[in-house]
């Protein structure tokens, strides 16, 4: 995956407890990422801790990829949160259209 930043942490049981996003985080790469988050879909832990960091460009491709993900994370009984590391600019972007709680950016 060039420019997309993709890591995950597993549990003692192998299950996937964090998962840590980031790069260009744009339609390019929207599929790749998509593949990526089908793919630990069922291998998840009880309780997943999300990171954003790192990245160097967002749109709303990828914000419609984690409302989707996280929407089969709550179907499926798994507990989560989202820790957004944007910079300023990128905040903005997401409070100005209103998607800011949607996406739990509330400080």
């Amino acid at each position: 995956m060039e420019n997309l930043k993709f890591q995950i942490s597993s549990d003692e049981k192998g299950l996937v407890s964090r998962l840590s996003i980031g790069g260009l985080l744009v339609v390019e790469n929207a599929q790749k990422l998509k593949q990526e988050l089908l793919g630990i879909l069922h291998k998840m832990s009880n309780s997943v801790q999300i990171e954003i960091d790192e990245v160097d460009n967002i749109d709303l491709s990828f914000i419609q990829l984690i409302v989707s993900f996280t929407s089969q994370l709550n179907e499926n009984g798994i507990k989560f949160t989202i820790k957004w590391n944007l910079d300023d600019d990128q905040r903005a972007l997401f409070e100005n259209v209103g998607l800011s709680n949607e996406l739990f950016m509330i400080d």
